[in-house]
């Protein structure tokens, strides 16, 4: 039997390693999403919102632990700003992260749903949803823990201005249940009906299936411990709470990102031009031909590599394609 210190150690180890796994895939993720011209597009804009919502709640925890647990403040806490800045910025990234996973249900519900939908119209109020309202309800819960508790850190959650926030999460999530039936009910009927191809009903299906999945796997979590008092079974309530919720960053990011077909046919697409860029280079190199004196160098290159073999000639061909394109 472990002693409660050994246990806070152990917890403390096991989210740290999470927010750290998330943080840095969550930041991969960005950066190739951001770096293919390609991918940009209103839904991958908001799977970077999303993104930068986990990034947020990641660094606040590894601020919140540094100010208010390492140098002991929690224990020595006078009520200083800087401590309860933190905590309103940890708060801030968690309640941002719901309303962004919602955005997600609500665009998805939008694109599924609406006949002629307008993404540019809509990705401001997008923006309002994901960013602003969690700003409004952080802000009022600042203003009434000021007012009517304002004692220690803020990093009490069994008060009643903590439900300023709680509540706020839970109906996101309640509202993102209610998405998600309606939406299996139009991809089902999509998938029936005889007007949609295939092609078209598997590509409705990859639009659904990270956020369908993603909606429950977040929202039970949360709702299972919302009610239930921190004295009891808090070890348990710990182990899920904290350390497997520390990896929600790293899946958001891998079944966003990573395993996007779209992301990784770009990736790919890529690759193949840079290697085949460092063939010709090689090649020239040791040839050394006379670009003056010959214009068509670089298709003489293809060309030699087009007699290879059939697959060279695929991805020669392929790369070509790519070539002419720029």
């Amino acid at each position: 039997m472990i002693s409660q210190g050994e246990f806070y150690g152990a917890i403390k180890v096991g989210y740290t390693i999470g927010h750290s796994v998330s943080l840095i895939s969550l930041s991969i993720a960005i950066i190739i999403l951001c770096l293919f011209q390609k991918l940009h597009c209103t839904r991958n804009y908001i799977h970077m919102h999303l993104f930068v919502s986990f990034i947020l709640k990641a660094i606040s925890v590894f601020i919140k632990d540094v100010v208010l647990y390492d140098v002991g403040e929690a224990e020595n806490c006078h009520s200083t700003v800087g401590c309860k800045a933190v905590v309103v910025f940890f708060h801030y990234g968690v309640m941002a992260s719901y309303f962004w996973l919602l955005v997600e249900g609500l665009y998805l519900h939008a694109l599924l749903a609406v006949s002629f939908f307008s993404e540019r119209k809509y990705f401001w109020w997008y923006i309002l949803i994901g960013w602003g309202v969690p700003t409004i309800f952080i802000s009022s819960w600042v203003i009434t823990k000021a007012c009517l508790n304002d004692l220690g850190c803020w990093d009490i959650i069994d008060d009643s201005p903590w439900w300023i926030i709680k509540t706020p999460i839970l109906a996101t999530i309640l509202v993102n249940f209610f998405l998600f039936i309606c939406i299996i009910r139009i991809l089902r009927q999509k998938m029936n009906c005889p007007d949609i191809g295939r092609k078209e009903s598997n590509q409705y299906l990859r639009l659904a299936k990270s956020t369908l999945l993603l909606i429950p796997l977040f929202g039970i979590n949360y709702i299972i411990f919302a009610f239930i008092p921190d004295n009891i079974n808090s070890q348990v309530r710990m182990v899920f709470d904290l350390i497997l919720g520390s990896f929600q960053g790293f899946m958001v990011a891998v079944l966003y990102c990573f395993l996007n077909g779209e992301v990784q046919a770009e990736i790919k697409r890529k690759w193949r031009r840079w290697m085949l860029q460092r063939f010709l280079g090689a090649d020239l190199k040791y040839q050394q031909p006379s670009i003056g004196s010959n214009g068509n160098n670089f298709s003489t290159q293809i060309s030699m590599l087009t007699k290879c073999s059939p697959t060279t000639r695929r991805a020669s061909s392929a790369c070509n394609e790519h070539f002419s394109s720029i």
